[in-house]
């Protein structure tokens, strides 16, 4: 029976728009504590392992940002997530943050450099969020693409990206260590909000441009594959907070515990 496409209803939850920022603002302010410690001395295998730590921290956070938002959308149809395609996602957004860390410390912070860190981040961070869209399945439906969004959430990340990176330069620099302890918070305080800013307006303007139109409609509501989607927000929210949290408070009691400089 032939069916006339129209496009998929939704409906958006500020909750869980809300609380997309809130991980995506927190991851943020985390990789800029980490960067302050992983650009002092990146060269070195203890900086390295600060850079890995970054590249988790803040992959991880894009990636449960995403999966947050993901769950704002709102349909009334039966879902479900292709869990090779959800993990694969989160690998790749945080496999392809290390080696931009690598490019932006790797010398002198000149535009170029800058620019191709943030196209290796941002194209890691595109390549998570479509991937995690592909793995988002609404039975009865298939997608079209909008250009204009989908080119610009490209430019958002290659962006954003390089806002970041240079953000993670200035709080590592040798300027930085001149600031007064509550000047540099409030400085890595609100650049985390920014860029929490900046990953989720990636974000939604990804998901702009990727269009739902119905060709079944009794397919929509089969009752196989569907998610707790508040189960899900439940789990990832915790979790993330949980990690985030717990390494701020290391990166807080390691500066505690650190010997005051000889004069």
């Amino acid at each position: 029976m032939d069916h006339m496409h129209h496009a998929l209803s939704y409906d958006w939850s500020v909750f869980y728009i809300v609380l997309s920022y809130v991980i995506a603002a927190l991851a943020s302010y985390v990789s800029l504590e980490v960067a302050a410690r992983a650009g002092q001395r990146p060269a070195q295998s203890r900086g390295r392992v600060w850079l890995l730590a970054q590249a988790f921290l803040l992959g991880y956070g894009i990636w449960a940002m995403h999966f947050v938002g993901m769950l704002a959308f709102q349909v009334s149809a039966t879902v479900s997530y292709n869990l090779p395609l959800t993990i694969l996602s989160g690998i790749l957004a945080a496999a392809l943050m290390y080696p931009a860390l690598l490019i932006l410390h790797g010398g002198p912070l000149r535009l170029p450099r800058l620019l191709l860190a943030g196209l290796v981040s941002g194209s890691g961070i595109v390549l998570m969020h479509y991937l995690g869209m592909f793995a988002f399945q609404v039975p009865g439906t298939e997608v079209a693409v909008r250009p204009v969004p989908f080119v610009l959430s490209v430019v958002i990340a290659v962006g954003a990206s390089m806002a970041a990176f240079y953000l993670f330069r200035l709080v590592s620099s040798s300027g930085a260590t001149r600031l007064s302890t509550p000047a540099l918070a409030g400085l890595k305080l609100a650049a985390g909000l920014v860029m929490g800013g900046a990953i989720v307006a990636m974000h939604y303007t990804g998901m702009a441009a990727w269009q739902f139109n119905v060709v079944d409609d009794e397919m929509m509501y089969q009752a196989a594959g569907g998610v707790d989607t508040d189960f899900l927000a439940l789990v990832i929210s915790v979790v993330s907070i949980m990690l985030l949290s717990l390494t701020v408070t290391k990166l807080l009691m390691d500066a505690s515990l650190a010997p005051a400089p000889t004069k």
